[in-house]
């Protein structure tokens, strides 16, 4: 048995990444996609002599900016929800715009909603901030409540053409999401297999982890084909043998025999034409287990075993949202603070009397999306510099007074460059986001100059990104950091609660979903705190061993799923005991000795877990780290 290697922790997040300038693939069919969702509204507005109400028809465009990888049912529903909501923040901001104490306290409510409802279903691109735009632009607007629901009316068929386009796409490609992202994990599995008895094994084992839930939440949504959700069941028995399979010594000749065979799989999947490799069955049960679960898989793949009904139980996304209310989840807090700097922002926008006061809460909403400190002042960098520079574009546009067809490809063009541009940097997407905007609230307030518009926007901008910055340095800094000990003690108990539920076989798909809930949380909640400033970042980095032992640990956990008839009574109690030392010593952060046991790799990964512990209470590098 091999020395399990601590790898080296991910490197700290810097200021200087800001201006960085991302490799990354052109989005085109987005980008087309969204330019013609924006330009076409108003090309029929224009046709029907009606371009204002128009312009107030793209807003809905904002619709088509949520597709992501999904099914196409998945598709119609979020973007018929998404087209709704919109258009429930136009008929809100019209009708309070008169109000400012109100408006400013529903901008507040309709940042936190949106907020806490993306994350918590993992809909992250791109973001509440639209919601919030939305809302505050329609206060900007002319004073009229009684026209707020002819508003919203256009915004929703803007919504209703944004959801045709994104839907139209089955018509020439039928693509099979499913089948996509199921051919995504298998690739992700042969990243990790390969990887295996390296440093990067870790990384890969949790890359592959997220790769695995995208594809539960598209397949297991989908419930279409059984051999697809079985093959996708058999992705994550495999995930689970190469985790155990990373404590055992590989021959080059077994390692390349396992590699052509997962290759296969992935070819069949593809619909490539290839052969089963013939193979060597292994003496090593970890090794023979995988081989059979590659050869099961190749098997679906290739549709060489017929297709058997399988029952699938998933959660409703109300069930997500009400399960994701507690005081522990730091979604909840991070939704609850960025719901209240919004509204904050708007009071003091239109408290000191600025020209166009809505930009205000509106950069401010744009910029506190960052997940911690240093990229929420990377957000604000790069809105307060693309803006600058964006405003003097759109003051030259705005300058030639563009009409007609003129201005809608105007319109279109810059939308197409922005959903171009944003996967490089975020300056580059304010460049044009910023003459857009101007070009999109100009004509819907005819009247006033082009210096105006360009003067309001550049201050109201780095006005709402200073307020966004200052929140975060005095009440978000190092949140990640101090939560970091709360979410390792949980990990811990639902690790606890799961070996119960194994040996009793008492509701294990519960616990099971738990403590991976938590293991996913407690790596997302470290590499955040890699954000933070100097002092957290060193804080949080001597947790590290004890996170990478944690999440290990949990992993081979789940992999007692399959073979949890084999565990004794002897060694279950041994395992209960390390995990209950292990608690101990993390509510104590006190060091606690018990008795080390090597039988199973489980064992072997707590009694690192625990040395990594020892180690770390007795520097007292703690003491500042886990709140009361």
């Amino acid at each position: 048995m091999k020395d399990y290697h601590l790898p080296q922790a991910p490197a700290r997040l810097s200021l200087r990444d800001a201006l960085r300038i991302r490799s990354a693939a052109y989005p085109w069919n987005r980008a087309i996609g969204s330019g013609l969702a924006t330009c076409l509204p108003i090309l029929i507005g224009f046709l029907l002599g009606d371009i204002i109400h128009g312009f107030s028809a793209a807003l809905g465009a904002f619709t088509f900016l949520y597709i992501g990888a999904e099914t196409y049912k998945q598709r119609a529903k979020k973007l018929a929800a998404v087209a709704i909501s919109l258009t429930a923040a136009m008929v809100l901001g019209t009708l309070l715009a008169p109000y400012t104490l109100i408006l400013s306290i529903v901008a507040g409510i309709i940042g936190l909603l949106a907020f806490y409802v993306l994350n918590t279903l993992q809909l992250l691109i791109p973001g509440p901030m639209f919601f919030v735009l939305i809302f505050c632009m329609a206060t900007g607007l002319p004073l009229d409540p009684q026209s707020a629901w002819e508003r919203g009316l256009y915004v929703l068929l803007g919504g209703a053409l944004s959801w045709l386009l994104a839907m139209a796409s089955w018509l020439w490609t039928k693509k099979n999401h499913e089948k996509q992202v199921l051919i995504k994990s298998y690739r992700q599995l042969m990243a990790m297999m390969q990887s295996i008895g390296t440093p990067a094994f870790y990384q890969m084992q949790h890359l592959t982890v997220l790769t695995l839930r995208q594809a539960d939440r598209i397949i297991y949504a989908s419930k279409r084909q059984p051999s697809m959700l079985r093959s996708h069941e058999l992705a994550a028995d495999i995930f689970y043998t190469l985790t155990q399979l990373n404590n055992e010594s590989l021959s080059t000749d077994l390692r390349n025999s396992l590699e052509k065979q997962l290759n296969a799989v992935i070819d069949a999947l593809e619909d490539a034409k290839g052969n089963w490799p013939a193979y060597t069955k292994s003496e090593q049960t970890v090794v023979h287990n995988l081989q059979l679960e590659l050869e099961q898989a190749y098997d679906l793949a290739s549709k060489a075993t017929a297709e058997e009904s399988i029952r699938v139980e998933t959660e409703s996304a109300w069930t997500v949202l009400r399960n994701g209310i507690s005081r522990k989840n730091i979604t909840v807090r991070h939704a609850l603070f960025y719901g209240l700097f919004i509204m904050i922002a708007s009071l003091l926008a239109h408290t000191l009397g600025f020209n166009r006061p809505y930009w205000v809460p509106v950069a401010c909403a744009a910029v506190l999306i960052g997940a911690n400190t240093t990229l929420t002042i990377h957000r604000a960098i790069q809105r307060s510099l693309g803006t600058i520079v964006g405003t003097v574009i759109g003051g030259l546009i705005l300058s030639l007074e563009p009409s007609g067809f003129y201005l809608i490809l105007v319109v279109g063009l810059l939308q197409l460059c922005v959903e171009l541009v944003i996967v490089r940097n975020y300056v580059f997407a304010n460049m044009f986001i910023a003459p857009l905007v101007l070009v999109l609230v100009e004509t819907m307030n005819p009247g006033n100059t082009v210096s105006y518009f360009v003067t309001a926007r550049v201050v109201d901008t780095v006005v709402g990104s200073l307020i966004a910055i200052l929140a975060v340095l005095l009440l978000w800094r190092g949140i990640h950091t101090r939560f970091l000990p709360i979410i390792l003690k949980e990990t811990v108990v639902n690790m606890q609660e799961l070996l119960r539920a194994i040996h009793s076989n008492d509701h294990e798909n519960k616990h099971i979903k738990k403590l991976m809930n938590s293991l996913i949380e407690l790596r997302a909640a470290y590499d955040r705190s890699l954000g933070d400033f100097s002092s957290s970042q060193q804080q949080a980095e001597v947790l590290w061993p004890a996170i990478m032992h944690t999440q290990h640990a949990g992993y081979l956990l789940l992999s007692f799923r399959k073979n949890k008839d084999k565990l004794s009574e002897t060694q279950y109690d041994a395992i209960q005991n390390q995990l209950g030392g292990i608690l101990t010593s993390l509510t104590t952060r006190q060091p606690v000795s018990f008795k080390n046991y090597d039988e199973l790799d489980l064992q072997q990964e707590l009694n690192q877990l625990h040395s990594a512990l020892q180690q770390l209470y007795k520097s007292n590098d703690i003491v500042k780290l886990a709140p009361n």
